[in-house]
């Protein structure tokens, strides 16, 4: 089956590090790119040019969700779907960005567990962070908000990864933010 794109709008998937954020993400991206356009604005790469302290306090990390925000506002303006992957740690960066982006704006909450977080440690920020390499890491030395207002909730640990991403395209076609051909 075949989907397009009715309308304009961004995702944000928040969680903690380790969650499952940027595979999800990357996944639908590889799968539905050539379908219809998507924006994938991952914190990976993003953060190089977001953050200019790259000491990712929660003040830093406050700025970085405006300068999120901005970018989205302004790619918005063409008829794409944009997925930003990135930890959105806090409530108030999500309701900031839900206040901004009003029905433009949809939050994925990829829920696994810390522990479980801890265990997979994709990219080895809590090995880092253990070994004082790194400070200010969700789930370590900063708190992470249990979002209270999300549109979907994934939990990858016992999902796979082929179904994390169907759950997150019968959203978007259940929310009519896009339809199948």
């Amino acid at each position: 089956m075949k989907f397009s794109l009715k309308k304009s709008h961004s995702i944000w998937m928040t969680g903690y590090p380790s969650s499952g954020k940027t595979t999800i993400s990357r996944n639908f991206f590889s799968l539905f790119s050539n379908e219809f356009p998507i924006i994938l604005l991952d914190s990976d790469e993003c953060n190089k040019f977001l953050f200019t302290k790259k000491d990712y306090s929660k003040q830093e990390r406050n700025i970085s969700t405006l300068k999120y925000i901005k970018l989205t506002k302004v790619l918005l303006k063409t008829k794409c779907l944009i997925i930003i992957s990135a930890n959105h740690a806090f409530n108030s960066q999500r309701n900031l960005a839900k206040k901004k982006l009003k029905n433009k704006y949809s939050e994925i909450w990829v829920s696994t567990n810390l522990k479980e977080c801890k265990k997979r440690d994709v990219k080895k920020l809590f090995l880092n962070a253990k070994k004082g390499n790194l400070k200010n890491l969700i789930g370590y030395d900063l708190k992470f908000d249990k979002p209270k207002n999300y549109d979907l909730k994934i939990d990858t640990k016992n999902k796979s990864l082929d179904k994390s991403t169907k759950m997150l395209l019968n959203f978007l076609l259940k929310e009519k933010i896009l339809y199948a051909k």
